[in-house]
Parts: C-alpha cells; sequence; structure tokens
C-alpha cells in the first residue's frame, strides 16, 4: 500500500469515527468492520456518502452508490483510489 493510499485510509477513518462518535457508537473502528454493525443508520451512509466526494473531492458515480462499496472503511478506500485512478 503506497503512502496515498494510507493517507486515503486515515481520512476516511477520521471522518467515520466522528460519525460514529454522534452516535455514541465505538472509539476506533477497524479497516474491515462493518460500518452498520458498528452503528452508522442509512441517513448516517448517505452523510458519509457526501462526506467522503467533499474529502477528496470526487464525484461518486451513481452505479458505484451501493451498500457493498459503503460497507467498511477498506471498502470505502477501494472506491476512492479506483475513483482516483480513472479520473
Amino acid at each position: 500500500m503506497g503512502e496515498g493510499a494510507a493517507s486515503a485510509r486515515e481520512q476516511i477513518t477520521t471522518i467515520v469515527e466522528a460519525m460514529l462518535a454522534k452516535r455514541a457508537g465505538p472509539g476506533a473502528v477497524t479497516a474491515e468492520q462493518n460500518l452498520s454493525e458498528a452503528g452508522l443508520t442509512s441517513l448516517d451512509m448517505v452523510n458519509l456518502m457526501l462526506a467522503i466526494e467533499d474529502e477528496f473531492g470526487i464525484e461518486i458515480p451513481q452505479r458505484r452508490m451501493t451498500p457493498a462499496n459503503f460497507r467498511s472503511i477498506a471498502a470505502i478506500e477501494a472506491m476512492v483510489c479506483g475513483l482516483a485512478l480513472a479520473a
């Protein structure tokens, strides 16, 4: 994993942990942890998608807005890195 990927994971983790803190969820999450099981609601997932777009200056195509792409920090990271490479 390159430096850019580690940085992306750290940024995503920061966003997710801040959202979970508002829900009194766990203080930290692992990269593979299911975010719904960690306490994020469907509305949180929409807000997460918007926060990711804003953080990385990207627009997530509708076809990529799937539960699988937002299941975990690792899944979000893979999607963001894939979109960055396609840009």
